[in-house]
């Protein structure tokens, strides 16, 4: 019933010419030294129902290690001044490690602007309450504990390089639909989307987070890689 709603909604706002669904699907592969190696599917959908309102989704899995549901996302974002994309977001995240019985929810809020000349920007605060119980690690209703903590999140890109079928896009971000980065990581991520055809586009992304300064050197803390494919109708 609640899905008929949805999509009777949609179908509704597709009607006033404003409604977007774009879908998609990566698969990759995650590795954090001392901590896990595993490969992703992840799929997602952004939706535009209505003009000046954004609606993001999200679900990922893991293989080979922490098997299952890894984390599930959903974020919604009121555009408040279009000519700069000034967007106010808000969103909610669970991650889970099935492995490891250990969990966590995230509460998200951010200004967000952009895209000007390219560069998008965005700040805000993040609430993480760690599920650390083997009862409560795949909850979605535990929002408090005394391991709970206040961090600062931002974003920062720019799609640096435009031509007629390609993209590519540097990523400064600690959060994005499905996670929050430590504060004391800094994630940098290469994203590129190619079009195969008329709203199938191939997207694919390389990303890793800076741990600390040593000496002049950089100790990265992880590696990630995504490709896939999006479709927008």
């Amino acid at each position: 019933m609640r899905m008929t709603r949805l999509l009777t909604v949609l179908a509704l706002a597709g009607a006033t010419g404003y409604a977007t669904v774009a879908p998609s699907v990566r698969f990759g592969y995650r590795g954090e030294p001392g901590v896990e190696s595993k490969m992703l599917v992840t799929a997602t959908a952004d939706i535009v129902p209505v003009q000046y309102l954004k609606v993001d989704a999200g679900l990922s899995f893991s293989l080979f290690q922490n098997n299952g549901l890894g984390a599930v996302g959903l974020g919604l974002g009121a555009v408040l001044f279009r000519p700069v994309g000034l967007t106010l977001r808000l969103a909610a995240q669970h991650q889970q490690w099935n492995d490891w019985r250990a969990g966590e929810n995230r509460a998200l809020a951010a200004i967000e602007a952009g895209p000007v000349f390219g560069v998008e920007a965005g700040f805000g605060i993040a609430r993480r309450v760690p599920l650390l119980r083997v009862n409560d690690y795949l909850s979605l209703y535990v929002w408090s504990g005394s391991a709970s903590e206040w961090n600062y999140v931002y974003r920062l890109t720019w799609k640096f390089l435009r031509r007629e079928n390609w993209w590519l896009k540097a990523d400064f971000s600690s959060y994005d639909l499905l996670s929050v980065h430590n504060v004391q990581q800094f994630p940098l991520c290469l994203s590129g989307s190619y079009s195969l055809k008329d709203n199938l586009d191939l997207v694919a992304d390389v990303g890793t987070a800076v741990a600390g300064l040593s000496g002049g050197l950089a100790e990265f803390h992880e590696i990630e890689l995504r490709a896939g494919v999006k479709y927008q109708f």
